[in-house]
């Protein structure tokens, strides 16, 4: 079964907290949007995922992205870049072979890891553009196999894809229609955070006990309300938080009216 979707109509933020709730196994191609210049797209990228976790990233079709990240870091020489191909055994990590031939270190197959998801956090930024997930437990045949050559043997929570990404934002357009209003609260929704949260984050995940609205915060932080807002919307989408209704906010206060008046002209940066 595939999904097929536009990132209009739903976000990768979602399509992340999806695939990590439901720990699912599967291929995510994502089309950037055409072009009105060149009408061609920018790109197509290919996202692994196994069991919730991204194991995977790569922007070319023949899975050579790993190897091309490889050389051209100039690590291997050219004739082992080469036959990378044939060299790597069936099942078996690129990054799991060339760290047992001692091709490659830890700390190179990490940076090289990064590499690949800091393509994934670019399409977090995108303004359009489309996706389709197969999902492997419910493909009829296996013709979507795990991308060896693809994979460096790390793997990361999606949710720690998602709140990275988004901390990496600077225009909030994309998500304007998706903040939470500033006279809602923030309730949490886990007992305890499974992700590392900046001080700042920290601090509003404290002040989500359902009872401070997102205005409060912003007076009680000396922070502005877009960057509350922009803090309140990563630790929703990563399922630590919700925001919930606050009945007993009073829009009377000046304070309060004001905000409202100019909620719609922040340029909603971190």
């Amino acid at each position: 079964m595939s999904i097929i979707r536009s990132l209009e109509s739903f976000s990768l933020p979602e399509l992340f907290k999806l695939i990590e709730r439901d720990s699912k196994s599967g291929r995510l191609i994502i089309e950037t949007p055409i072009s009105s210049k060149t009408a061609k797209r920018q790109g197509i990228y290919y996202i692994w995922f196994k069991k919730g976790q991204l194991i995977a990233v790569s922007d070319c079709i023949n899975q050579k992205g790993l190897i091309n990240l490889i050389a051209g870091r100039g690590w291997l020489s050219p004739l082992i870049v080469s036959r990378l191909r044939t060299l790597c055994p069936t099942s078996m990590p690129l990054g799991v072979y060339l760290h047992r031939k001692k091709l490659l270190n830890k700390e190179r197959l990490s940076l090289v890891f990064q590499l690949q998801l800091h393509q994934v956090y670019r399409l977090f930024q995108l303004d359009g553009g489309r996706f389709r997930f197969d999902d492997f437990s419910q493909l009829s045949n296996r013709i979507l196999t795990i991308p060896w050559l693809e994979m460096t043997g790390q793997q990361i929570k999606t949710t720690e894809v998602t709140i990275y990404a988004l901390r990496l934002i600077s225009n909030w357009d994309n998500f304007s229609n998706h903040l939470p209003e500033p006279s809602f609260a923030l309730q949490r929704v886990v007992e305890r955070s499974h992700l590392k949260l900046t001080a700042v984050e920290r601090e509003i995940w404290e002040l989500a006990n359902g009872k401070t609205s997102l205005i409060d915060i912003t007076r009680l932080m000396k922070q502005s309300l877009s960057t509350i807002q922009a803090i309140a919307f990563r630790l929703i989408a990563v399922g630590l938080v919700e925001s919930v209704f606050y009945p007993n906010y009073d829009w009377t206060k000046p304070d309060n009216q004001k905000a409202q008046n100019i909620q719609s002209n922040y340029s909603y940066k971190q």
